[in-house]
């Protein structure tokens, strides 16, 4: 649980599907070291890569919306924020508990079928990658595509999935049930996208953020499906205890963050408390503990330990080449883009004839040199550089990836009292982990076999039972009073709250305000002056779905590349010249509707000095 906290506020600071591989695999180190069980200690680097890639799948969601409505001071948008919470925690954890689950109780060589399309898939995504970032102009294409015709859902990867999986099947008949997972996989994400979102016209939030819940849910769908058909119990067992974990973590971690965000009572006194990283960690620690009792059951209850048929070194090397290389990577790119000065009009932004990210890459892979070649030393067969014991291998591995990415978090820290908080947030876990993993090894240096009456993982003891069928029966009751007491720790709606239903809602004022609204007159107030015959600054405004804002001046002019809508505080916003880089031209007004007129705040850049008044065109 504890790891967990770190790994999920880690994640926090970076983000996505790379992000929450981190704390996945810390969770996976984890419970293989504290198993006390020789063979899990033997899969500890396998079990992080299986977690870490299980994972993963949640990074795609877009859940900080589901937050504002808990915010709000509606009982439907509360209770509809904590009850979508409990959902995308729910399906996050389902497959990250399937990974771990997987990986100690299957057969080394069925995880190996599982790991070779996988690899080629990364493949895939690596070129694809490399393609963007040599070719900026064709990404910001992707990007708006995707926005406008996918919900900025991952339907690429979604298709690169299945194209290289189907691929993949027919070249390499050996691991085809490998195949076959990843290619229904990508198969259930169209499917849940399509029905759901793109054509069944459910959205859980506005207009501009990500709609692949879908797509993850269907998923989670296959994964389940396949643990079933696998009649693999034990890890299905893991997954549906992550199911759980997951959506009570992630609704208590939000609740936890509710008063200091409100500054309820005493919590008024904290304003330099970094709520938003308390929730993470929140998170993190409840996931963590859930599957946590998940592995305890497993051992508590002598699941069998699972086949070595192949040999170790390969998938081991390969494990810890995905943990302490490419995951380092792929999130030490975030840390590095924000020390890198953007790049002034007139200057060459080289650096003895390099740009400043071209030195991040040779300094970056002179440090991954030594790792890499240690991996080989071991793949051949040398093991002088690392510990003896298994435990002392995952241990390396584990500390290694911790404090690795507690010096990322480093890099980025702002010189300031929230930021500092936010630090000690993440230091806490990370450094009372260390000492527990020290502190085992003097025990588990050595730990017994399991002597114990053993149960394979296709046994029917590890079905979930009555007790979790109780849990989800009581889960609605949970939910409502979580929404009660909340609702209690505030007056009136927070700033930045949002609503779901009512007149208020959110989507309500974005559909009224899409298509070109004419100016019609300046005023002092909210109303129309009679007989304005004054000159109008502008002609139009045109607000697209996509948070594009069009102006027409009055002389005909078009300017579609300079100003964009948004959402902020309950209101919808004009961000006035928001696309420029000139500061002192920006602005941000709120749109007031009233009587089906938009009253913008005109001059936007220069204060409370009236409204442009607008009417939708062709309204009479």
């Amino acid at each position: 649980a504890l790891i967990m906290a770190y790994g999920w506020g880690y994640r926090g600071t970076v983000g996505h599907e790379a992000g929450a591989m981190v704390p996945g695999a810390l969770l996976g180190l984890v419970l293989a070291l504290a198993s006390g069980r020789s063979d899990w200690e033997r899969r500890t680097l396998v079990a992080g890569l299986f977690s870490a890639i299980g994972f993963a799948w949640g990074g795609s969601l877009s859940y900080m919306e589901q937050t504002f409505y808990v915010s709000s001071d509606s009982f439907p948008d509360v209770l509809y924020g904590f009850t979508i919470l409990f959902f995308l925690g729910g399906m996050w954890a389902g497959i990250g508990g399937a990974g771990i689950g997987f990986a100690l109780t299957e057969s080394r060589s069925t995880l190996e079928q599982i790991i070779r399309p996988f690899t080629a898939v990364c493949g895939v995504f690596f070129i694809v990658y490399i393609y963007f970032f040599l070719n900026p102009e064709v990404k910001e294409a992707y990007e708006t595509f995707t926005v406008r015709n996918f919900h900025d859902g991952d339907w690429l990867p979604a298709t690169l999935t299945l194209m290289t999986a189907s691929i993949y099947w027919l070249v390499r008949p050996k691991d085809r049930e490998g195949a076959s997972l990843f290619f229904w996989g990508a198969v259930a994400w169209w499917i849940g996208y399509l029905s759901l979102t793109k054509f069944g016209g459910l959205r859980l939030g506005p207009l501009h953020r990500s709609e692949s819940w879908g797509g993850v849910l269907g998923v989670l769908v296959v994964v389940l499906i396949y643990l079933v058909r696998r009649k693999n119990r034990a890890a299905l067992m893991m997954s549906l205890y992550g199911i759980l974990a997951g959506g009570f973590g992630f609704v208590m971690a939000v609740f936890i963050r509710h008063p200091i965000m409100v500054d309820w009572g005493p919590f008024a006194d904290w304003p330099a408390m970094p709520d938003w990283r308390i929730a993470e960690v929140s998170f993190g620690f409840f996931m963590g503990l859930g599957l946590s009792l998940g592995a305890l059951r497993l051992i508590r209850d002598g699941v069998a330990p699972p086949e070595e048929d192949v040999p170790r070194a390969p998938l081991d090397v390969y494990a810890g080449f995905v943990i302490l290389v490419a995951l380092v990577w792929i999130n030490f790119r975030r840390h590095v883009a924000r020390l890198i000065p953007p790049i002034q009009p007139g200057e060459s932004g080289l650096v003895l004839g390099l740009p400043l990210w071209g030195w991040y890459g040779i300094v970056g892979m002179l440090m991954t040199a030594p790792v890499l070649y240690c991996l080989y030393l071991y793949f051949r067969g040398n093991r002088m550089l690392v510990p003896r014991s298994a435990f002392g291998k995952g241990a390396l591995a584990t500390l290694l990836l911790l404090w690795v990415t507690q010096l990322g978090y480093g890099l980025q820290l702002e010189s300031n009292s929230r930021s500092i908080m936010g630090l000690l947030i993440l230091l806490v876990p990370a450094s009372i982990s260390t000492l527990l993993i020290v502190r085992a090894s003097q025990g588990m240096a050595h730990p017994k076999p399991v002597t114990s009456e053993l149960a394979n993982a296709h046994d029917i003891r590890w079905r979930v039972g009555i007790r979790h069928g109780m849990t989800w029966l009581i889960t609605p009751v949970f939910l409502l009073a979580i929404t009660g007491i909340t609702m209690a720790m505030q007056e009136t709606p927070f700033s930045a709250s949002r609503k779901r239903f009512g007149p208020e809602a959110y989507w309500r004022q974005t559909s009224r305000m899409m298509g070109t609204w004419r100016a019609v007159a300046l005023s002092n107030d909210f109303s129309i002056p009679k007989d304005f015959n004054g000159e109008m600054p502008v002609a139009a405004l045109e607000f697209s779905p996509y948070r594009d804002v069009t102006l027409k001046n009055a002389d005909g002019e078009i300017l579609s590349d300079d100003h964009r809508w948004f959402l902020k505080n309950q209101y919808t916003w004009l961000g006035w010249h928001s696309k420029s880089d000139a500061p002192s031209i920006k602005a941000e007004v709120p749109l007031h509707f009233e009587e089906g007129r938009i009253f913008i705040t005109w001059p936007p850049d220069s204060g409370d000095q009236g409204y442009l008044v607008l009417e939708k065109a062709g309204d009479e």
